[in-house]
């Protein structure tokens, strides 16, 4: 274990943690540049009729609902992974400890 390795998990999930912040608060820049394009064409459509005078858009509702839905859930999950591995990294650190103390001189 290197402490380099558990320093830039403790990185990768502060990140994560304030990138799903944002997506819980809606706000964009958290985001990946794909999903944001799909967002933006979404915007489009609903501005687009809005100004015509035509009926809502569910269709381009539902895909900015699921656009944040599936973010968050990304996140998540990556998150979680990130903790999982950190956790690995510390037990067999301390595995490899343990051994190194049993195998001494006496």
């Amino acid at each position: 274990m290197s402490k380099s390795e558990i320093r830039r998990l403790d990185n990768l999930i502060a990140t994560a943690a304030r990138k799903l912040e944002g997506v819980q608060r809606r706000e964009t820049w958290a985001l990946p540049a794909g999903e944001q394009a799909r967002m933006a064409g979404h915007v489009g459509v609903i501005v687009a009729k809005g100004v015509r005078g035509q009926q809502r858009s569910p269709r381009a509702e539902r895909g900015i609902d699921q656009i944040w839905n599936n973010a968050e859930d990304r996140l998540r999950a990556e998150i979680a992974a990130a903790q999982t591995a950190k956790a690995e990294l510390i037990h067999q650190a301390a595995k490899a400890k343990t051994e190194k103390k049993t195998s001494g001189w006496w």
